[in-house]
């Protein structure tokens, strides 16, 4: 018996998308739902409660976070007293009025002992019974005193990005926020995507309060960073409002309503953007020379590091990317630093949030149907004789032959972070690094092993 080799199976699918290439494609989106990024922001509030008009399948959702993305989520209970709940909401219920009984379950959720606030979200289906949701949430955070936020149910049109922006934004929009003195010098991050609560993303966020605290700033709120209901009203004590990717128009509201001023910085990944957003910030604050200061200090740690990985390992290696569009940026860069290229890549969103287009050498597939991603992804691990695919969970199954497979961003079902792994930041380029070459080494083992077995008969 003789190994079979990964190669044949690559080629045994290419073929059969070959011939239905030009035909119609009805095959799933390569995405995740709204829902699910309303579900990753419920999760990155410890004490919020997330109540969705819809049936009872809305519970299952949960699968596609706690367990296998994230590691360390609360969003469902042994007790049986989810953080998520639904109305099981039936289309012969939908004839009738649906204020009382969704009155009742926001009440029921807003008045128990752990909830700190409580969003409310619908599926298509109940979005057209056309319920006065933002008067229900009012009606009920005066009768309780917690904060009840709407989310609107925006499914049909949306991916899961938009899900969790959105919910950013009705959290910018709704919440309550005190009526503070905003200090000059204090700031807050709105737009992090907090999509588990491992040790990957609680190191960003001590890197980014480290990124602040080396220009003197004080890092009073992060949206989201997995803080109670009541901590997000410390973003109005902050003097200037720090814009990521992930909350664009929440932090310009959040702006509007507290006076701050607003920095649009880039996502800090990647040793290029650390920097913009160091000097931006520098400059912003009257602080350039600490900007300088923190920047040299980290990259002269950084380069003696690199002095072997760079030509033994990356030089002249081809690699792609699948993912979201906000940290294609950030590994483009990276991959160019380290000497490797990028000639292709796959936006598991909407076009719409694409902010920047592909680097030049760098084909592009957004938002494609299943059948279309397969094609050209094989098709390009074939033509450009890839050895890296750094990719969600819509890579890491597929036949990659000969390539090393990085799972990373969401969702990552077979890599998690159970200790300090920042990806932001100059540490955080770093340890991705240290992760890309490792993975390629590898592989590398790998491949000498499969040598060694190749062609070997087996007893029978």
């Amino acid at each position: 018996m003789t190994r079979p080799h990964a190669g044949d199976a690559m080629d045994r699918i290419l073929a059969l998308l070959e011939a239905e290439a030009g035909g119609d494609d009805f095959s799933h989106r390569v995405t995740w739902t709204y829902l699910i990024g309303v579900y990753l922001a419920a999760n990155a509030l410890r004490d919020a409660y997330l109540l969705v008009e819809g049936p009872d399948c809305a519970y299952m959702k949960a699968q596609y976070v706690q367990g296998n993305h994230d590691w360390l989520s609360t969003l469902t209970s042994v007790s049986g007293f989810h953080r998520l709940a639904n109305t099981a909401l039936h289309p012969a219920m939908m004839t009738d009025s649906r204020e009382g009984p969704l009155r009742d379950m926001l009440l029921r959720l807003a008045r128990h002992d752990e909830a700190g606030g409580v969003l409310v979200t619908s599926m298509p289906m109940a979005f057209i019974t056309g319920a006065d949701y933002e008067r229900l949430c009012r009606e009920v955070r005066d009768l309780t005193g917690r904060q009840v936020i709407h989310v609107p149910g925006l499914s049909l049109s949306g991916d899961w990005l938009d899900g969790y922006q959105q919910t950013l934004l009705s959290l910018a929009k709704q919440l309550e926020l005190p009526d503070t003195e905003r200090g000059p010098r204090r700031v807050a991050v709105v737009g992090y995507l907090l999509d588990r609560n491992e040790e990957d993303h609680a190191a960003n966020l001590r890197e980014l309060e480290r990124m602040c605290a080396a220009l003197d700033l004080e890092l009073v709120s992060t949206w989201l960073s997995g803080q109670g209901f009541g901590e997000l009203s410390r973003v109005a004590g902050a003097g200037t409002i720090l814009s990521l990717p992930y909350g664009r128009r929440a932090a310009r509201t959040l702006a509007r309503r507290t006076g701050a001023r607003l920095l649009e910085l880039p996502l800090p990944f990647g040793p290029t953007a650390t920097e913009a957003w160091m000097r931006t910030l520098g400059g912003a604050f009257d602080r350039r020379e600490a900007a300088e200061a923190f920047i040299d200090g980290e990259m002269s740690l950084i380069a003696p590091r690199l002095e072997w990985v760079i030509p033994f390992i990356f030089q002249g290696l081809s690699a792609g990317y699948v993912g979201d569009p906000h940290l294609m940026e950030g590994v483009t860069d990276i991959l160019g630093l380290l000497g490797a290229k990028l000639p292709f890549a796959v936006i598991t969103n909407r076009k719409a949030h694409l902010t920047a287009p592909a680097a030049e050498g760098t084909e592009l597939l957004t938002g494609p149907r299943h059948k279309a991603f397969l094609r050209f992804l094989l098709r390009a691990l074939r033509r450009h004789e890839v050895s890296l695919v750094i990719t969600n969970n819509a890579g890491t199954m597929l036949p990659l032959e000969t390539a090393a497979v990085v799972e990373f961003g969401f969702p990552s079902v077979f890599t998690h972070a159970l200790y300090d792994r920042p990806f932001l930041g100059f540490r955080g380029f770093m340890a991705f690094t240290d992760t890309l070459a490792n993975t390629l080494r590898q592989a590398e083992l790998a491949r000498a092993q499969a040598g060694v077995l190749e062609g070997t008969t087996l007893p029978r």
